[in-house]
């Protein structure tokens, strides 16, 4: 049974977002029931085979009196409601949160528009592209495909024009963040006896996915010099293929120099680390590099790392990554028996609990497939015996719905600390253990605000000997070392649990807990190397990091949040607690999850490549007189007659000749109707001082010990009734050892400073 099988879900969303986040909760175990207009889902995709498995379907006409009844007679039998339209349109159908709670006041009712209501965009409709051209995503890659060039750079202004991508991560990350804020409301809800609305807007959602990159200080301008290593990029070999490595760890860097007999360059100083700052002799490494790189085929050096236990891949496309070793010998790739497209291949599950698994139960259903069976089953609850929800009291308060939940978030680099920062914005006590032999935090002032932070070298009997301490007073532990490396120390799953039954104890890692790549070290480069995101991106020609570069690691931060609330919900009724699994691999696959499905007649043509400007000429960027803009129209918009299209005449160059007699301003109000909706493509530091960003909490400056102000991303709010906040800020690695210390009755600090057991900053 799966941790949410006593939940009922009504599923309204259409497109992506909407029923991809009720695709991860039927993963889960909740009875989703898919409600579609009378013509089957709204998105004609292969795509739905994935966001639609494991839910019942019906289809309903909203605008008839007898099945907008029936639509809220499920909606008062249901713990969850999820919807993706813009804001106000299920208010007009009598279907809005604050009608539905009324009549359900248990309700977790979830909406992901385009924008917030409280956003002046609200109206616009939310295509993935608008949001994209929002969030400063469709940039141009002319500079990332010659690296020595762009060494010698100013970034401050940009090359070359807008690049569309098809990856919709807008949208991924809404459904991954919503799922997070619904089980939390569900595990509130444990408490307070009451529901409340959620709403994770995919422009808001978007910005987590920017994360570091718009973290910056007075006078906030964006980054001007690039910051990037030989030992960390792309690099084409004999047969034309390419490869990433990553091998910026120095022992990486030397035993990968030492196999192909250049040696001389570890005498050079080319394997220490630091060298992104370095900007000759970067130069000089990516330059010889990219002689030795040729010398080989890229499967040979996929080959060679694995040998050599150091980070790197082939760059895949996501046909050729669903037949990678890696893909088949795992549950990273399911086969799914489809009614329509027969055997088909998709990505599994999110995330995975020992304890209470979740799985696939069926595969998408036909359009209203589940009618008779739904009302049946409707008209049984509504007779059922049961407590009436209109005398539930809606004034319960719960302020920060994990408040009391202890933390011991022992994650380096991202995915891991994402997480750990997630639970302490729901209200956890959030503990930041760091080895003090790693040298700096990366990303220290994003991805560790709101915990509490001390040093331990787990080596050592004393710093072994307080952790375990720390273990007797803790709920959850999360850790994203590669497998393995928890067991040498002492502290995997297993063994903690032997001391602590009850524990919830997260492993997050690049690929997954099967496999012949279970063990392999990975970071976000490789992932989307071998799963066909930096293909999808660049091309085949010269395979590009997706724009924001750490969408998995940001993705499986969240995800891992997800599991904890999860599991969770499991203990709050048996009072136990399990062993929680994500990867970053599991999460390129939910992100990629439009594309990322084969079966016998697909085709494999979404738009790629740095010529790329959209997927049809309804969904494209144009160049204005002064810019550019995305538009997002359906095809039965009034686009054509706006722009003059002549008889004979194609769509997308009318387009393009009429606005490129305009400028911005204008060509976006003509293009915003009922039907469509157009976005300047605007950048980062625009967004990131839109007061609107920063009243909300999306985008935040305050003073940072150490530095002085700094502005980064903010969580936003996502809920009618808890709060979620930013929390503190981050501060000085290992400041609060004292304190902490001081909780689990230790007074010997300075004798623990002196074995080296607690490192002080």
């Amino acid at each position: 049974m799966g941790a949410l099988s006593d939940i009922r879900i009504v599923d309204f969303g259409h497109y992506v977002a909407g029923p991809l986040t009720g695709m991860l909760l039927a993963d889960q175990g909740a009875t989703v029931i898919k409600v579609d207009p009378l013509g089957g889902p709204t998105f004609d995709s292969h795509a739905n085979a994935t966001w639609n498995r494991g839910k019942q379907s019906i289809n309903l006409d909203l605008k008839s009196a007898a099945d907008l009844d029936i639509a809220k007679r499920l909606i008062a039998q249901a713990d969850i409601v999820i919807e993706n339209f813009r804001p106000g349109v299920m208010d007009r159908l009598g279907l809005g949160a604050v009608a539905m709670t009324k009549v359900n006041p248990t309700l977790i009712y979830s909406a992901m528009p385009g924008f917030s209501n409280l956003d002046s965009r609200s109206t616009l409709q939310g295509w993935e592209g608008i949001v994209m051209a929002a969030t400063d995503v469709f940039r141009p890659i002319a500079d990332y495909r010659d690296m020595v060039q762009m060494l010698h750079r100013d970034l401050s202004t940009r090359i070359g024009e807008p690049v569309f991508t098809s990856e919709m991560i807008a949208s991924g990350f809404a459904a991954l963040i919503s799922s997070l804020a619904i089980t939390t409301a569900i595990f509130e809800r444990n408490t307070s006896g009451v529901g409340q609305s959620v709403e994770v807007p995919l422009h808001d959602a978007m910005l987590q996915a920017v994360g570091v990159l718009a973290m910056t200080r007075p006078p906030f301008r964006a980054i001007t010099k690039p910051i990037f290593s030989g030992f960390d990029h792309q690099y084409q070999c004999l047969d034309g293929r390419w490869v990433h490595i990553v091998a910026t760890v120095p022992r990486h860097a030397e035993a990968f120099l030492n196999a192909v007999n250049r040696g001389d360059l570890i005498e050079k100083g080319l394997a220490k680390r630091g060298l992104a700052t370095k900007t000759e002799l970067n130069a000089l490494l990516i330059q010889t590099l990219t002689d030795v790189f040729k010398t080989r085929t890229a499967f040979a050096w996929e080959g060679l790392f694995v040998e050599l236990d150091i980070p790197g891949a082939r760059c895949l496309s996501s046909q050729e990554w669903l037949d990678h070793p890696q893909a088949t010998q795992s549950d990273l790739v399911v086969t799914i028996e489809d009614p329509l497209l027969g055997p088909s291949r998709q990505p599994g599950l999110q995330v995975k609990l020992l304890a209470t698994p979740g799985e696939i139960t069926s595969p998408a259903p036909t359009p209203n497939q589940h009618r008779d069976k739904i009302l049946t089953e409707l008209l049984a609850l509504e007779q059922r015996d049961a407590v009436d929800r209109k005398q539930v009291d809606h004034q319960v308060n719960v302020d920060f719905p994990l408040a009391g939940l202890k933390v011991l978030d022992l994650c380096i680099i991202l995915a891991g600390p994402t997480c750990g920062r997630s639970l302490a914005e729901l209200g956890a006590d959030v503990i930041k253990i760091d080895d003090p032999s790693r040298g700096g935090v990366l990303y220290h002032h994003d991805i560790n605000r709101g915990k509490r932070s001390i040093l331990i070298d787990l080596k050592t009997p004393g710093g072994l000997d307080v952790f375990w301490q720390l273990v007797d007073d803790a709920d959850v532990i999360v850790q994203n070392y590669r497998s393995g490396v928890v067991e040498q120390l002492g502290i995997d799953y297993e063994s903690i649990k032997a001391r602590k039954p009850n524990v919830i104890y997260v492993s997050l890692n690049a690929f997954g807990d099967q496999g012949p790549w279970e063990y392999q070290p990975g970071y976000e480069e490789v992932v989307q190397a071998l799963t066909g995101m930096q293909t999808r991106f660049g091309g085949n020609d010269r395979p590009i990091l997706w724009p924001y570069g750490v969408v998995n690691d940001y993705g499986t931060g969240f995800a891992g949040a997800f599991g904890v609330v999860l599991a969770l919900i499991v203990k709050a009724s048996t009072g136990k607690g399990q062993h929680v699994t994500s990867a970053l691999a599991r999460t390129a696959g939910t992100l990629q999850s439009a594309h990322l499905i084969d079966y016998a007649e697909k085709k494999w043509d979404e738009p790629t490549g740095p010529y790329s400007r959209g997927a049809s000429g309804f969904q494209r960027l144009y160049q204005c007189a002064d810019g550019w803009l995305f538009l997002g129209a359906s095809e039965t918009s009034s686009i054509p007659e706006i722009v003059g299209l002549n008889d004979g005449e194609a769509l997308e160059p009318a387009i393009e000749r009429w606005c490129l007699a305009r400028n911005l301003k204008d060509a976006v109000l003509e293009l915003t109707t009922g039907k469509s909706a157009a976005h300047k493509l605007t950048w980062i530091e625009d967004f990131s001082s839109l007061k609107s960003n920063q009243d909300r909490g999306l985008i935040v400056t305050r003073p940072h010990a150490g530095i002085g102000e700094l502005r980064t991303t903010g969580p936003g709010s996502w809920f009618s009734r808890s709060k979620i906040h930013i929390g503190t800020a981050a501060s000085i690695a290992g400041s609060d050892a004292g304190a902490i210390l001081e909780e689990v009755s230790r007074w010997d600090l300075d004798e623990l400073v002196a074995s080296n057991a607690i490192v002080l900053p």
